[in-house]
């Protein structure tokens, strides 16, 4: 029924002042106001004319009895006052209980047509609050109030989502297009510091260290774009076509084995915590490995010495839960939502290697698995939770 009046709206677009879902729910009152009393006297007319006839017979059988001698008496008062208003009384609350499930069934169908319309708005807008700009409402401008308003979302999200996009291309062919002459640049310093080591009896060493440093500098550059290039690429979604059932167990397994030396010649402890038995979930092999290790090297990076680690991941329900956890410095909650955006760092004046893209690509890779990422405070410390669906 439901498709059937959208149909009816599409075809035949309702007024302008009709538009309204108040106007439709007053129009909608008085009509079912008119078709209750209609209802109303039609039942109890029908019902009080189905007794008349009752009574009609049993004083046509009385007085064929009377002529046939059957009977010598002849009720005067065939039709009994307390029957008639007996009769009436039951004709009223029959119609009356028909009409009130007539009305409430109309009410209840109102209600939750309109209520459907907004937990769909509601369903899009909160996909579109997580990152998902491709949710829409499919609502049309015809009906009322709450189409239009749905029909305005889908617009909305559409020019959010062309904006997004093209703002996603842009960056990725800036770096594409730097990449080349960033990797010549490379080059060329590569060369030059050979040709400086063959003749090194005429060169001083601060023409060393400028050099070094700017081999060091250009590393750091190629690092950033290729960092970005790969974050364009997932956020793209293509990688999807690569997922398949992967054993997060055996990833977290891959991710102790590389790093938990590297803790210890850190001076700090990496623990791991997974179950016996595996958890599969759909996805991508490498750049799971490259998430976690992102989230363990970062840890590194910024805990001090003696610091401890905790790896872990188990499941609830149909989810899975992957946690990061450290006793380091932390992070203060203004900047706990800045941390995944590109190029970000805290401490912009420390010297650390970072690049600001290590927490951009670990959201970038949660999104593309359609999993959710959250920080906590671990007092002290900081703690990082992913949940992945089974399905």
């Amino acid at each position: 029924m439901y498709l059937l009046i959208e149909r009816v709206q599409q075809r035949f677009p309702p007024p302008i002042w009709l538009r309204s879902s108040a106007m439709q729910q007053g129009l909608m009152f008085i009509m079912m106001s008119v078709v209750s009393l209609i209802l109303m006297s039609s039942l109890t007319i029908a019902y009080v004319d189905y007794h008349l006839d009752e009574v009609n017979n049993d004083i046509e059988h009385n007085i064929e009895a009377f002529m046939l001698g059957i009977t010598s008496e002849i009720d005067k008062e065939p039709i009994d006052e307390d029957d008639v208003i007996d009769v009436l009384v039951t004709g009223f609350t029959l119609s009356g209980i028909l009409v009130v499930l007539f009305s409430s069934a109309i009410v209840i169908y109102m209600t939750r047509h309109n209520q459907s319309k907004i937990e769909c708005i509601e369903t899009v807008l909160r996909a579109a609050a997580d990152g998902e700009l491709s949710a829409r409402t499919m609502m049309s401008t015809q009906g009322n109030d709450l189409t239009r308003i749905g029909h305005t979302v889908d617009e909305m999200l559409s020019r959010l989502q062309s904006v997004v996009a093209a703002m996603s291309d842009i960056s990725a062919n800036i770096a594409h297009e730097l990449k080349t002459p960033i990797t010549r640049l490379q080059y060329n310093l590569l060369t030059l510091n050979e040709m400086a080591e063959s003749h090194s009896n005429n060169i001083d060493d601060s023409f060393y260290e400028q050099l070094e440093l700017s081999l060091k500098e250009s590393s750091r550059l190629a690092e950033i774009f290729d960092a970005l290039l790969r974050i364009s690429q997932i956020e793209s979604g293509n990688r999807r076509q690569r997922f398949e059932k992967i054993d997060i167990v055996e990833v977290v397994t891959t991710i102790a084995d590389i790093y938990t030396y590297v803790a210890e010649d850190a001076g700090m402890i990496l623990k791991i915590d997974t179950p016996i038995e595996p958890i599969f979930i759909q996805g991508d092999r490498e750049l799971l490995i490259q998430q976690l290790a992102n989230l363990v090297e970062n840890s590194l990076r910024y805990c001090p010495p003696e610091s401890q680690l905790c790896l872990s991941c188990s499941t609830d329900k149909d989810n899975v839960i992957i946690t990061m956890a450290d006793n380091g410095p932390g992070i203060n909650d203004q900047e706990k939502n800045r941390v995944f955006e590109r190029l970000y760092r805290i401490n912009k004046s420390r010297n650390d290697g970072g690049l600001g893209i290590g927490l951009t690509l670990v959201k970038a890779v949660t999104e593309l698995h359609q999993g959710n990422i959250k920080l906590y405070d671990c007092n002290p410390g900081l703690g990082v939770t992913i949940n992945y669906s089974r399905n």
